[in-house]
């Protein structure tokens, strides 16, 4: 199984099934930030969707057993990382998915989501509630546990924060081995992650290389001293 690596919120007004067409999505900028938000601390808590790690959540007028059900247009034999679960709404909650005032009852169906299909012990359940209080109340100042490197005096953490502009604003702590943080600093703004790779950690300094790959080749290492 492997870790939640994304939810995304499409709207229909046909049934779901092989033959009718794909669900549509919908701007609504808010709401697609706090759903990544919401994402990250579940990631961050290794919070898995069993043999998928895409969830396609989709609000339809059309009936729905039960009111949610995963779909019935079923795995995509190509791209089996993803499914679709069909939620029944109003068509006045329909009619109002790009405004304001409809994240918070979207938000709640992508949590009722998760908990009714995707946790099984109250733990879990918890866990959800969480992430998503944290997304919700925090908005741009939630942080989530990107990368850490420990070595025998030192303890470096990166957070990533979500704006509302999309863009990443990663955070370094530093702590000693008695766990006081001796540096923090605000990291460059980013919308990709390309720059976060190994960390090298001593007594005085470290330095954050970038990935090894071929968006990462005009980057250079970040190097800090405390």
């Amino acid at each position: 199984m492997s870790t939640i690596k994304d939810i995304r919120v499409y709207r229909s007004h046909v049934e779901n099934i092989p033959g009718n067409s794909l669900p549509e999505g919908f701007k609504n900028k808010q709401l697609h930030c706090t759903i990544h938000r919401i994402v990250m601390k579940l990631r961050e808590n290794d919070f898995s969707l069993g043999e998928f790690d895409h969830l396609y959540i989709n609000l339809t007028t059309c009936p729905v057993a039960d009111g949610f059900s995963l779909s019935k247009r079923g795995k995509d034999i190509y791209e089996p990382w993803y499914r679709y679960y069909d939620v029944e709404i109003s068509e006045e909650l329909y009619n109002s998915l790009e405004i304001p005032d409809s994240v918070q009852p979207v938000i709640d169906i992508v949590e009722h989501t998760l908990v009714l299909f995707f946790t099984d012990v109250h733990q879990n359940r918890e866990l959800v509630h969480s992430c998503v209080f944290d997304a919700v109340t925090m908005g741009e100042n939630m942080e989530m546990l990107f990368k850490r490197k420990v070595s025998s005096k030192r303890k470096a953490f990166i957070y990533l924060r979500y704006l509302d502009s999309g863009c990443y604003f990663p955070l370094l702590r530093i702590y000693d081995d008695e766990n006081r943080l001796m540096f923090e600093t605000d990291l460059p703004k980013t919308i990709e992650l390309n720059a976060f790779g190994e960390i090298q950690l001593n007594n005085k300094s470290i330095t954050i290389k970038p990935r090894k790959n071929v968006f990462a080749e005009h980057l250079q290492p970040m190097i800090f001293t405390f």
